[in-house]
């Protein structure tokens, strides 16, 4: 017991001194931040930038703001559009606003406001109807007029969109992967090149689960694909170029149209995450799939729909997967039930012993929301405008 106290101690100590260093790096690589701040503790940590409580010196601390500072190596057109995202977009329907931009050399400082939130953990297993209501009614409002502004967010997930429980605020953050798409673009591209990919070909046995390099194989003057439809890669593909298509996004919150390397992507994909925060309110989850890599991740979401319908999706993106076997898909409904059933725990806070309520029942539209968000093709899956006026969010 004692040995455990102690490791604690020490990991709180570690962690007590990273906090620290981090904020003297901050103070040290933009000296005026220390000029017009006060830095008091990291709030948030990603792969391009950490961010820090700061109070204004000239409110006697009353003004209280959010400072992101962006690693150094991060692209200079990233950062560029990042900010103009923020300027474009933030301050009206949920999106963060931007106050200031402050760099010294290769550091740069987004200056945001402060918004306290509760953590999705906190509250993803007890929200009531009204509330699961008025969350994604404000998630959606936020993408309608990102998407409006033909841009991708990219990185929805709850830990960017924050929720003041107390006050039913919400902000979505981090417009740090965004990317703006081209509509018009994206349709005179896309049935060609489609075609190119979903050609016909005589297939061999397709139902063996290993899928290997054909290092074996004779060498073949032809310049034709010997693999199709094998569990075998054949060496004219593997000399093939990579694949392009970009697979930003956080695991778990992806659409299949990104798990399969689809080049054209849409705002769709911002939907599909919103489906996968639904999908884990419905369900009591703090994270439904929990996916190391994009395989298992397409893996997981064919135990949910079906092996015969993600096929199907990935025909109309061009692609082909091969299951080892058929599996059926899930009724959504009767999985959220079960799991929302298995989640129900007993957990304490400081102030009271909190018991997650059997009584919250979801009308069959939210269901019916979410299965409209959670659509396989990005072509008919819905769009935020179209969820806005969904029976569930109007009732």
């Amino acid at each position: 017991m004692e040995s455990k106290v102690w490791n604690l101690h020490v990991r709180q100590a570690e962690s007590d001194n990273d906090e620290k260093n981090s904020c003297t790096n901050l103070l040290k690589s933009i000296p005026i931040v220390n000029k017009l701040f006060d830095v008091h503790y990291k709030v948030g940590k990603g792969a391009f930038s950490s961010v820090f409580l700061a109070t204004l010196k000239s409110s006697n601390g009353h003004r209280k703001f959010a400072l992101k500072q962006l690693i150094p190596t991060c692209h200079p057109d990233r950062i560029k559009h990042e900010l103009q995202c923020m300027q474009q977009l933030g301050g009206k329907d949920h999106i963060v606003g931007l106050e200031l931009c402050l760099r010294h050399h290769s550091s740069v400082v987004f200056v945001m406001p402060y918004m306290r939130h509760d953590k999705f953990s906190e509250y993803v297993q007890d929200m009531t109807v009204e509330e699961t209501r008025d969350y994604m009614k404000a998630l959606l409002t936020a993408l309608q007029r990102v998407h409006k502004h033909n841009i991708i967010h990219r990185d929805v997930k709850p830990s960017n969109f924050l929720y003041d429980r107390k006050y039913r605020r919400y902000l979505l953050v981090d417009f740090g992967l965004a990317q703006e798409y081209q509509t018009e673009k994206l349709k005179k591209i896309n049935e060609a090149s489609i075609k190119a990919f979903g050609t016909k070909r005589k297939r061999s046995n397709e139902n063996n689960v290993s899928l290997q390099p054909d290092f074996n194989a004779r060498k073949n003057t032809s310049s034709k694909c010997q693999c199709f439809g094998k569990p075998k890669v054949c060496m004219i593909c593997l000399r093939e170029p990579e694949q392009l298509a970009s697979r930003a996004g956080t695991p778990g919150f992806r659409a299949p149209e990104v798990l399969l390397k689809y080049p054209l992507q849409t705002s769709a994909i911002d939907i599909w995450a919103c489906g996968m925060i639904m999908l884990c309110i419905l369900s009591g989850s703090q994270q439904f799939f929990r996916s190391p890599n994009d395989c298992t991740a397409l893996a997981e979401i064919t135990t949910i729909f079906g092996s015969k319908e993600v096929q199907k999706c990935a025909q109309k993106l061009g692609r082909k997967v091969i299951f080892s076997e058929n599996l059926l898909g899930q009724n959504i409904k009767s999985l959220c039930l079960k799991l929302k059933q298995r989640n129900k725990v007993t957990y304490d806070t400081e102030s009271n012993i909190h018991k997650v309520p059997a009584d919250i029942e979801y009308p069959k539209e939210a269901y019916n929301l979410l299965t409209k968000l959670l659509d396989l093709d990005y072509k008919t899956r819905i769009t935020a405008e179209q969820a806005l006026v969904h029976p569930f969010l109007n009732s």
